[in-house]
Order: C-alpha cells, then sequence, then structure tokens
C-alpha cells in the first residue's frame, strides 16, 4: 500500500502539471513560456527569498521568537509573507516577462508552472526517496504511512487549485490595468489560506483532515474566483 500511495503521490507532483502543460501547449502558443515563468516566480520568490529569510535571517531576533508562541500573530504573518513575496513575484513575472502572453491560457499555464514546480521541489523528492527506500527493502525507515503519503498529494492537488486560480486573477489584473486591486487579492486568500495551516490546530484543535478540506475549500473558491472573472462576468466589487 505504501509504494502504491508513493507512486499516486509522484504523479501528482509530476505528471499533473506536465501534462496540463502539454494539452496547453498544444493548443495555446506561448503556453510553454508560461509555465516556465510562473515555476521561476515560485522558486525566486519561496527557495531563494523568503524561506532563507525565516530560516537564516529572522532566528536571530527576539521579537520573532515570542511570536512563534502567539499562534494567531505567527500564522498571520507566515500566511502574509508567503502571500506578498508569491503574488508580488507573480505580479512582477506577469508584468515584466510576458508582456505578449496574457490571455487566460497563459494564466492557466502559469499557475501550473508556479504549483508545480512547488510540488516537484518540496515534496516531489521526498516521495521519490521513500519509494526508493521501500523498493529497497527499507521502508521501515520512511517516517510516512501511505494514508500520510495520499494526503500529501492531496494537499498538493488544492494548492496547485490555489495557485492556477491565483495566476488567473493575477492575469487578469494585468491584462486589464487593474493589476493592483487583483493583487491585493491574491495576498489576501493567499494569507488565509497559508495562516491556517497554523491557526486551524493551534487554536482550535483541528486535525489534518479538517485542515485538508479547508485548504480544497479555499484552493477551489480561488480556482472559481479566477475562472469566473474570465468568462465575462466580472466581479462588482474588484
Amino acid at each position: 500500500m505504501l509504494v502504491l500511495s508513493l507512486a499516486v503521490g509522484i504523479a501528482i507532483c509530476y505528471l499533473i502539471p506536465v501534462a496540463g502543460l502539454v494539452l496547453l501547449w498544444r493548443k495555446v502558443k506561448g503556453a510553454g513560456k508560461a509555465f516556465l515563468i510562473g515555476a521561476l516566480a515560485f522558486t525566486v520568490s519561496q527557495p531563494l527569498i523568503r524561506i532563507p529569510i525565516l530560516q537564516l535571517v529572522l532566528p536571530g531576533f527576539g521579537w520573532y521568537a515570542v511570536l512563534q508562541l502567539l499562534p494567531w500573530e505567527y500564522g498571520l504573518f507566515l500566511g502574509f509573507t508567503a502571500g506578498l513575496f508569491e503574488e508580488s513575484a507573480r505580479w512582477a513575472a506577469m508584468s515584466f516577462l510576458l508582456k505578449r502572453q496574457r490571455d487566460m491560457e497563459h494564466g492557466l499555464a502559469f499557475g501550473l508552472g508556479h504549483g508545480g514546480v512547488e510540488a516537484m521541489l518540496l515534496i516531489g523528492p521526498n516521495m521519490i526517496a521513500g519509494l526508493m527506500m521501500v523498493l529497497a527493502g527499507q521502508g521501515a525507515l520512511f517516517p510516512a504511512d501511505a494514508g500520510s503519503v495520499l494526503t500529501a498529494g492531496a494537499e498538493r492537488i488544492f494548492a496547485m487549485m490555489f495557485h492556477v486560480g491565483a495566476s488567473l486573477l493575477l492575469m487578469y489584473g494585468v491584462k486589464t490595468g487593474k493589476a493592483l486591486r487583483y493583487w491585493a487579492a491574491a495576498v489576501a486568500l493567499h494569507t488565509v489560506l497559508d495562516a491556517a495551516v497554523v491557526i486551524l490546530p493551534s487554536v482550535f484543535g483541528v486535525g489534518v483532515l479538517g485542515i485538508e478540506v479547508y485548504a480544497a475549500a479555499l484552493g477551489g473558491m480561488t480556482l472559481l474566483f479566477g475562472i469566473y472573472v474570465w468568462r465575462g462576468k466580472r466581479c462588482l466589487v474588484l
């Protein structure tokens, strides 16, 4: 069962974004570029900037140590900084690197690149290593069971849904000259999505299943919102 769950997880992390790219690439010119720029936006904003700051810089400050003891404040801090860095990178990449690729399909490809490379870099390698361990007869050393692996895979689907939705929002904002308001909406959505990972279990005692249901709901809502603004029914608020 663990082998099967790891295989499913690896397929989610790698095959879903690649398959989506292939489908878009065959239909839309520039989809490949949008996918790669989306992957670049995540790589620069998170592994190269935000994560090193969180792990190497902020631990040297006393206020950060205190902040980590306050679940509401710490959760909102992590959520807001994730939104600030990723959505700003998303906006900058679309504004300056995709001047001719700003259709809905390019937003879809961008989101698949952004969310796909996150799965490929942060989750996929551990699953590949786990599968190799199991096949080598060392499955007892892998620190997760089949259920946990499948849960991690489902989480990646929900995250990709969010990233595609947020990318559609930002792409629409950039194309229509309303980038600031859609950037703000994406940052807000990103904040409440990531903050919940800390706040729900620490404050409300919510378990893993509850967190995943929340992620699925917000990821799905963001995706539908992104599709909504492109389908001619513009959001009255924005």
